[in-house]
């Protein structure tokens, strides 16, 4: 008879770079020139064009494979270093020298003298785009919440040493709260998948560690938190913790790596106060907590793998995510294909966007719940 366990999804299910958004740079450092860097598999660039839009597309030159974050931005293109072939934002050629081209007086560029274009969406200072020709689904921001009340703080980076979906399910390992992050249930945690492309863990815990965060957060912020993790489209999470004295807020943009392991780069919010000095220490002190966290759990639980074969009943919340995961659309096309599967198996229905209202919810067995990671992601 097939059980659960026996459902956990192998390897091979998971897309390697999931259809996602991800952070790429600060939109300031566009300011200086083109920026390019390997992500995803491949190098991607990032360039502001004269009027000022932000573009991310492949980083290597159609012609001949020169590094385009070697060139410069001229007027609404970029210019290759090598041959001065130019892309403008649709990542169409539109400029090259003329002996370039076949028959030597033709002003056409050949058909593959084109690059592949990103979604881009720039918010609190930041260059965000999706992996993919088109979005999924927006970029999630926190649910209820209107970005523009909110001011950003530095990135953190921290990297896991685990795939993107064992990093994701920490979400959902109901196990790991108590032994890693000393975090004790106060009620059954609820999973539910408030909108499509977004699944999340809700709880209430005591902090029980001793640690001298936790310590800390006795002291000034509270002895219990209400968590909310989400995970959109597999890679990017938001967290959200209210510990009653304090509300903390932070998204975490995952990025797989070639070795296997897992670029976490965290961003943490606040209020905005209109006072930017007091803005700067709320959000200096949420990113030294956020991050301390975070960096010692991705240090003491180096290694692990994904072995469904060895999954068991305990794990059945992050067994689900596994399937919800692996089952996610890739593409627009593939879309409709996905939404029957999943509702053939029993999972939430996945409509475009993330802006629907949230779903009725159930509670999740386990004992006790993660640390410092609250999040629910909400699409603006």
């Amino acid at each position: 008879m097939s059980t659960l366990v026996d459902r956990a999804p192998p390897a091979e299910q998971f897309a390697k770079y999931p259809a996602s958004w991800y952070l790429f740079s600060a939109g300031a450092d566009l300011a200086r020139g083109p920026v390019s860097k390997p992500m995803l598999g491949r190098r991607l660039v990032a360039f502001r064009t004269q009027s000022g839009r932000a573009v991310v597309m492949d980083g290597n030159c159609a012609h001949l494979g020169a590094d385009l974050g070697c060139g410069k931005v001229v007027g609404e293109s970029i210019q290759c270093p090598f041959h001065g072939w130019r892309y403008g934002p649709d990542g169409l050629c539109n400029h090259a020298p003329v002996v370039a081209f076949t028959p030597p007086t033709s002003s056409t560029a050949p058909p593959f003298a084109r690059l592949q274009t990103y979604p881009v969406v720039e918010r609190h200072g930041y260059v965000f785009f999706f992996n993919g020709r088109e979005p999924l689904f927006p970029l999630p921001f926190f649910w209820g919440e209107d970005p523009e009340r909110f001011v950003a703080g530095k990135v953190f980076q921290y990297t896991a040493d685990c795939n993107w979906y064992m990093s994701s399910s920490h979400a959902f390992d109901m196990q790991h709260f108590a032994s890693v992050h000393d975090r004790e249930l106060i009620e059954p945690a609820r999973i539910d998948c408030p909108a499509p492309f977004a699944r999340r863990n809700s709880y209430h815990a005591r902090v029980v560690g001793q640690h001298l965060l936790d310590r800390l957060l006795h002291r000034f912020a509270g002895k219990t938190v209400r968590i909310t993790l989400s995970i959109c489209g597999g890679t990017f999470a938001l967290v959200t913790a209210n510990f009653g004295g304090a509300h903390s807020r932070f998204l975490v943009s995952q990025q797989p790596l070639e070795n296997g392991q897992t670029l976490c780069e965290g961003i943490c919010f606040a209020p905005r106060s209109g006072v930017a000095l007091l803005d700067r220490f709320n959000l200096f002190m949420r990113r030294v907590f956020t991050h301390g966290y975070l960096e010692a759990e991705a240090r003491d639980i180096r290694g692990t793998q994904y072995r469904p074969q060895n999954l068991t009943a305990h794990d059945r919340e992050m067994i689900e995510f596994f399937q919800w995961a692996a089952a996610l659309p890739q593409s627009a096309a593939s879309t409709f294909t996905t939404h029957n599967k999943l509702e053939s198996t029993g999972h939430e229905k996945m409509d475009h966007g993330l802006s629907s209202p949230p779903r009725t919810s159930r509670p999740s067995s386990g004992r006790a719940v993660a640390g410092h990671r609250d999040g629910g992601p909400s699409a603006q």
